[in-house]
């Protein structure tokens, strides 16, 4: 990639519309979208964090910590939506046939990301986390589009929000470690 701004800049979605939405097709409630979100963001928030304690460069290894952070509030955010949509209190229930936790954004499995980070540059894990962030933005623009509640939709928009600002702080450490900025 030239430049960590170029995943921004037009390379966000690509494919057909239902694609981004693929774990999404057998959910047809609001509350299974947001079981499903729930999950990813568990998964996506285990790599940050097992993802900063290997990093050598600090100010990477602290910008990962914070994204994992991020991503427990963004857990408690579908916690408490899921909560007000179904009626039920505590964490949303599994979706079927995945495990939370187990996935990250764009579908791939945690252990195998892992695995595969192991000996990576940080220029290639940013890679990684930049089209993560892109996916859960993607979906979340989606998922606002998908629900009919108006509370629903804000959240899902807020959301998407704090998935771009998390793109954007993704590809400016890439930036800077390229020796862009």
């Amino acid at each position: 990639m030239s430049g960590g701004i170029d995943a921004w800049n037009g390379l966000v979605a690509g494919g057909a519309y239902e694609a981004g939405l693929a774990y999404f097709s057998r959910a047809s409630r609001p509350e299974e979208l947001i079981s499903l979100s729930f999950a990813l963001e568990e998964g996506n928030r285990v790599f940050y964090e097992r993802i900063s304690r290997d990093l050598k460069e600090e100010e990477a290894a602290s910008i990962f910590r914070s994204m994992g952070q991020a991503e427990e509030r963004h857990k408690e955010t579908l916690r408490e939506l899921h909560a007000r949509v179904s009626g039920k209190g505590g964490n949303p229930v599994d979706p079927e046939g995945m495990e939370v936790g187990g996935f990250l954004e764009g579908g791939a499995p945690l252990g195998e990301t892992l695995a595969w980070a192991r000996g990576k540059t940080l220029e290639e894990i940013l890679d990684l986390a930049i089209a993560m962030e892109a996916n859960a933005l993607d979906r979340y623009i989606k998922m606002g589009r998908a629900v009919t509640d108006e509370r629903s939709k804000e959240v899902f928009l807020a959301l998407s929000r704090e998935e771009q600002k998390h793109l954007e702080r993704m590809t400016s450490l890439l930036d800077r470690s390229q020796g862009k900025g």
